[in-house]
């Protein structure tokens, strides 16, 4: 590898803590400033503040409804966030930098094991800035931490599997890993780490023998962590087993799910896909696929197959189901860990050196056809104009589709990150390939993940552009300056088009002329409070005693809202009250 090398898989001591300092700067740094993103984000950050209002730390609820869609582990974590620093969107968003620091260090610690430091740099840093973990972590999700729990499942496992005495202690942590895998995501949870298993020893053809599993203890540990919240939560909602086991996870792998699921994405877009989500060290994974087959030592080899399993597992599970765009998050650190050994091994250097000749084209190629669109724009004249949003009050069908309603004056806003990210790519791909050409490995993988954080930087930027189009947070603000108890909150559409209103305001929110869909089966339970209205008892309300604020697109204004005071009015939606 150059003159880097000192010896061959290891590196400076220093050096290993590099991508573990780089990752909390650019992540702790994006976790702060950042309204709260409507739909996932806006339940889940609800239901860890519910807690601590509620003081129940056993049934989630969201705008009053019990909301047992997801097991609570990220609840917990998010509402301990909250009692230590404030309920803000920094509290909210912590722990998720946090979980990405720790899942680095897990692959970091993975590929250290069997392949030694220089491996663990180059994983580490591939894990850290590929585009996938940035984007799928921008959003307080439940998904961080089932990819963390599964990555310390498989880093137990390895460590279990190259220890000649197969002993108790890395067994427990698999077993321990599992159960936190299923506060996080339930069943899937339980079937990755014990299916990647499955199929590792299928390549190998080395079944081990079942003392050697450590079955009874471990199986005890898994019990003790993963039982107590399923049995109280049993406890206290009536017919939980079935709604959650049943109706959430075996019926919505068959498609049957109550309310039916409204969206996925082909399975071809999400393989396709998953070369976006792991760029730009996608162009290093046929040397990657090379050292994962090859003549190596054990622990190179186990490293390599462990990581194959990993992927044939999650990528098969999501092609006989319903996928969207971000499931492909677990199969990131396997990636990298095949990335790492690719990068590591000596006998790589030319199928590497094409990846970075490829990502250096690449960056040219872009420059190019941004100079032919500035040159295009400023021939033509055109103008991006002021037209008006048209901002969905429905519910957007995959994670992305909302960027369809972006409306012509955000588009030219956000041409500036976008120029930078362009200019960036392109100077930082050929300034990775010099460094390669001149056998200075890490220099060239730096220059990679210096790229990506500038990236990341320019994605920041862009969201903070996107803030109205994304999240009702000024809505919000709007309503808590004025809310008085016993005032109401109405949106004129669906709940999860403005659902981030219930975190920063304190009035309940109901819904005329749309549907709460994620509610739907806590609304089914007795005691929970009206949530969809008809048209006859909104306009009841409207002409009511009490103050009503309703939040509705401003084409429906005089269909919905006769008469009232406009509070305020953001990118083609208005925010009314009565009185």
């Amino acid at each position: 590898m150059g003159t880097e090398s000192k010896a061959p898989g290891s590196t400076g001591k220093r050096a290993v803590f590099l991508p573990l300092l780089l990752v909390a700067v650019v992540y702790l740094l994006a976790a702060s400033g950042r309204a709260v993103i409507d739909y996932d984000e806006g339940y889940y950050a609800q239901a860890a503040r519910q807690m601590i209002e509620r003081g129940d730390w056993v049934t989630p609820y969201a705008n009053g409804v019990r909301f047992l869609e997801k097991p609570p582990l990220m609840y917990w974590l998010t509402a301990a966030s909250f009692l230590i620093l404030g309920i803000h969107e920094f509290a909210l968003r912590l722990p998720t930098a946090l979980g990405v620091i720790a899942l680095v260090w897990v692959v970091m610690r993975t590929a250290r094991r069997a392949a030694g430091d220089r491996a663990a740099i180059l994983a580490g840093t591939s894990a850290a800035f590929c585009a996938g973990t940035f984007l799928f972590t921008r959003e307080a999700l439940h998904d961080i931490w089932l990819v963390l729990f599964v990555a310390v499942a498989m880093c137990a496992f390895l460590d279990w599997y190259l220890d000649p005495r197969h002993s108790l202690r890395p067994a427990l942590l698999f077993y321990v890993a599992l159960a936190g895998a299923v506060l996080c995501k339930s069943l899937v949870g339980l079937a990755f780490p014990a299916g990647i298993v499955a199929v590792f020893f299928l390549l190998q053809r080395d079944w081990p023998g079942l003392r050697t599993l450590h079955l009874f203890p471990g199986s005890l540990a898994f019990l003790a962590l993963a039982v107590p919240w399923h049995a109280l939560a049993a406890i206290r909602n009536p017919d939980f087993l079935y709604a959650f086991f049943m109706n959430e996870q075996v019926l919505r792998f068959f498609g049957r799910h109550d309310p039916p699921v409204l969206w996925s994405v082909p399975v071809h877009v999400f393989y396709g896909l998953l070369l976006v989500w792991f760029f730009p060290w996608t162009a290093f994974l046929p040397a990657a696929l090379k050292s994962a087959n090859g003549p190596v030592d054990k622990g190179r080899r186990a490293l390599g197959r462990m990581s194959l399993a990993w992927i044939i597992v999650i990528m098969g599970f999501y092609t006989v189901t319903a996928p969207l765009e971000h499931y492909a998050f677990p199969v990131l650190p396997a990636l990298s860990l095949l990335v790492g050994l690719a990068l590591s091994d000596p006998g790589n250097d030319r199928m590497v050196k094409w990846g970075f000749r490829g990502l250096a084209l690449l960056g040219l190629l872009l420059l190019a056809a941004a100079a032919a669109a500035g040159i295009w724009l400023g021939a033509t004249g055109y103008e991006f104009g002021e037209a008006a949003s048209t901002r969905t009050d429905v519910i957007r069908d995959t994670d992305f589709s909302i960027l369809a309603d972006m409306p012509p004056p955000m588009v030219r806003k956000l041409i500036a990150p976008a120029l930078a990210t362009v200019v960036c790519m392109a100077l930082g791909f050929l300034a990775a390939l010099r460094f390669e050409i001149r056998r200075q490995r890490q220099r060239a993988v730096m220059s990679l993940a210096l790229v990506m954080a500038v990236v990341f930087g320019m994605t920041e930027w862009s969201l903070r552009i996107c803030e109205d189009l994304i999240s009702s947070r000024k809505f919000a603000l709007a309503v808590a300056a004025e809310a008085r108890p016993g005032d109401r909150l109405v949106v004129v559409g669906d709940y999860e088009s403005a659902n981030s209103l219930n975190f920063y305001q304190p009035l309940p929110v109901q819904v005329v002329d749309g549907v709460a869909y994620a509610l739907i089966p806590g609304m089914k339970f007795p005691d929970a409070p009206q949530i969809v209205l008809t048209r006859e008892e909104f306009e009841s309300l409207w002409q009511g005693r009490q103050r009503v604020f309703a939040l509705l697109p401003a084409a429906r204004r005089d269909d919905m809202v006769p008469g009232g005071t406009r509070v305020l009015e953001v990118l083609g939606r208005k925010l009314i009250r009565n009185q």
